[in-house]
């Protein structure tokens, strides 16, 4: 059958003139889905092998599958070929733990059912088919299956999983998936749960510094771990802080950069202050010749820019590479950073009231005072009461 990259299957064009079984098989023979030889019932054989039995495929459903396709058909021309990517015959479904049931089941509600009405794709039913998981070891990472035991829960694998199986010649190893690529059980879900809350994430070497992270899911001995994750680039080192680097401050706001309406940007004056600065080394807030950046300079540039339709890029480059950028002392000082607070303090000092005079501290004389006797005061005199 026919599908796209979603798994939907595709109708051939003749899909309109559908009356019956026969003019069904007629126009897949047209599209080569079925051989001259084959009829309808050899259209749902895809799977029907010793690694899979769908119970889309199985049973006696011949005329309900058409009818099924006839429905499908009017809705994929009503829906002009928009459908679900999750829509598919060719996929186990169930609702609840419970698998599709055709028997007791009109062609309209089976195919809401194949169309995802309350029902989904039984991943679980891929999960327990060993030939399904042998191919996890080949869809890798691409397909999300880091860790082997990792259970299906997308179309993308399935459909990735169903082409590697119908491969020529392609075998598996049974022994090989029962022990290394089944999904795993509920009790080993939950040990691996605990492992994890006790298990290592990171180390740390106070010899080296160097801090390694570490795969909480892994059992293995911690050297192994050590090896493989620090070959991966799975850690950091704390390092001295290197000598300091010069930056190229500039005072001022940032300029705004203009562009075109086609998204092209426009070299602005202070484009040219600011790339003239950097590359040789005059004062982009100067205006004085042969210091800073003079205003017939802008202009000259700006005129280059535009005779000879110059991308901002290029008027960058020209500069850089000018005689003037590699004069002896000039250097490139990187990319510019704009201060918007530079002169700020001296502009607030500036508006604060001058210092008051100092007061000179007072001169105190203390003198030396000698007492006497008065001389009307006997010398055996005394206060009377003490």
């Amino acid at each position: 059958m026919g599908y796209n990259q979603h798994g939907n299957w595709i109708p051939p064009q003749e899909a309109s003139a559908w009356e019956d079984k026969d003019t069904l098989e007629a126009a897949l023979k047209a599209r080569g889905d079925l051989e001259a030889t084959e009829n309808l019932s050899d259209l749902f054989t895809s799977g029907r092998d010793e690694w899979e039995s769908q119970d889309w495929e199985s049973g006696d459903l011949w005329s309900k599958r058409f009818d099924i396709l006839k429905l499908y058909r009017d809705d994929y021309i009503r829906g002009d070929g928009q459908f679900p990517d999750n829509w598919g015959i060719q996929y186990e479904r169930e609702s609840g733990g419970n698998d599709l049931d055709f028997d007791d089941t009109s062609a309209q509600q089976a195919y809401r059912m194949l169309m995802g009405d309350s029902y989904d794709v039984d991943y679980a039913h891929y999960n327990e088919n060993l030939a399904y998981r042998s191919t996890v070891d080949k869809l890798g990472k691409q397909y999300g299956f880091e860790d082997l035991r990792t259970p299906f829960t997308s179309l993308r694998q399935i459909r990735a999983a169903k082409d590697i199986l119908e491969q020529p010649g392609y075998d598996w190893d049974e022994a090989w998936v029962k022990n290394n690529a089944m999904t795993y059980s509920d009790q080993e879900v939950e040990a691996l749960a605990d492992f994890a809350k006790h298990n290592q994430t990171r180390h740390f070497d106070s010899k080296t510094n160097i801090t390694t992270y570490l795969n909480p899911q892994d059992t293995r001995s911690l050297s192994t771990k050590l090896y493989e994750a620090r070959a991966a680039g799975n850690y950091n080192q704390l390092k001295e802080p290197g000598s300091p680097q010069f930056i190229n401050v500039i005072a001022g706001e940032v300029p705004k950069a203009e562009y075109t309406p086609e998204g092209a940007r426009i070299v602005t004056d202070n484009d040219v202050r600011q790339i003239y600065q950097r590359y040789w080394g005059r004062d982009y807030n100067s205006s004085e010749a042969g210091v800073g950046i003079e205003q017939w300079e802008i202009d000259h540039w700006k005129d280059q820019i535009a005779q000879n339709n110059w991308s901002y890029e290029t008027f960058e480059k020209t500069i850089a590479n000018a005689p003037e950028a590699k004069a002896q002392g000039v250097m490139d000082k990187g990319k510019a950073y704009f201060n918007p607070n530079a002169g700020k303090e001296a502009e607030i000092t500036g508006k604060l009231t001058a210092e008051p005079a100092p007061i000179n501290p007072p001169d105190l004389t203390i003198r030396k005072v000698t007492l006497k006797r008065p001389d009307n005061v006997p010398a055996n005199w005394t206060v009377p009461g003490l």
